[in-house]
Parts: structure tokens; sequence; C-alpha cells
């Protein structure tokens, strides 16, 4: 209660401790590297040896950013030169309510940050019948022929080709 007795204070439940960080596809915004993170009050993000989240690009500082619980919420920090930026604005110190995709710099990479709460309800499995939802019937045998098809194909093989020939130019560098 408030001290004149008027209203109830409404406070909002804290944010769980168990989060989930992924490193985006920069194209497609998809998770190419996931961390799972369980009761940890403090996330260090950067190139460095000595942080939870490394990730190896020239635009990102040893430690770039920091997730930060403090009073009941998640706060992301800027530490880097090159500065976080969520959306299109720089920040220094924004707190996080829910999920979040902030960039190392400005031609950084791009990560999600997702409370477990928010990360369980989003990775729900809908399930039902196949066989009792006509519009979700595959015909197996057309699939098979397109596959077969685009396999067959001479761009196809040119592409299949070019992967072989930069695999084997990439294990010969390393």
């Amino acid at each position: 209660m408030n001290g004149d007795n008027s209203t109830p204070m409404l406070r909002d439940e804290p944010l769980p401790l168990d989060v989930t960080i992924q490193l985006l596809d920069p194209a497609y915004r998809r998770p190419i590297k996931t961390w799972k993170f369980v009761d940890r009050k403090s996330i260090r993000i950067g190139r460095g040896d000595d942080v939870d989240v490394e990730i190896s690009d020239a635009y990102v500082s040893r430690v770039h950013a920091e997730l930060l619980h403090r009073d009941g919420q998640w706060n992301l920090i800027s530490r880097g030169r090159n500065g976080v930026l969520v959306g299109s604005q720089t920040i220094t110190d924004l707190p996080v309510r829910s999920e979040v995709v902030f960039r190392l710099g400005s031609a950084g990479p791009s990560l999600r940050f997702t409370p477990a709460a928010i990360a369980e309800a989003a990775s729900a499995t809908l399930c039902f019948e196949v066989d009792s939802n006509p519009l979700l019937h595959l015909d197996e045998t057309k699939l098979r022929d397109e596959v077969a098809q685009i396999a067959n194909d001479d761009y196809f093989q040119k592409l299949q080709q070019k992967v072989k020939e930069l695999r084997q130019s990439r294990a010969t560098k390393y």
C-alpha cells in the first residue's frame, strides 16, 4: 500500500534469471548460435577470453556489452567503444523487460536476449493430427519429383561443385 492508503502499489514480477542469448544471421535474423544461462546475474559479451558470450568479430570489443540483473530486472549495458544499438538508437544502459535484439556497434553482429519465460512460450510446439487437416496434406510423389528436378538441375549441380571447392580450399588453409 502507498503511505496514504489510497491504492495498492502494483509490483511487477521479477524477470527470471534463466535467459537465452542468440547470435543472429545477418541476412535472415535466424539464430546461428545459442547460449543459455541459469541463475546468472551478469553476462558479459565480447571477443575477450574472459567473457560469457565470446564473439570473434573485428567490430566487437573485448568486453562489448553486459547484461546485468539488478533491482528485479535485466539491464543491457554498453561497455565497448563501438557502442550497442537497439533499433537505430545507441544505448548506454537500457532496462530490458522482454525480448530484445541488439547490435554490437553499427556494423557488428546482432544478438537476441530472451528471458526464459518468453523463450519457452516462443518454442512451444503446436501439435495436431496431420490426417485430420486436409490443408496440410503433402503429395509425397510430387515432393520427391520436385526435389529430384531441383537436384538434377544444371544450376544446382554447379552450386554443389562450388561448395565442394570452397570446402576443400578452406580445409587446406587451416
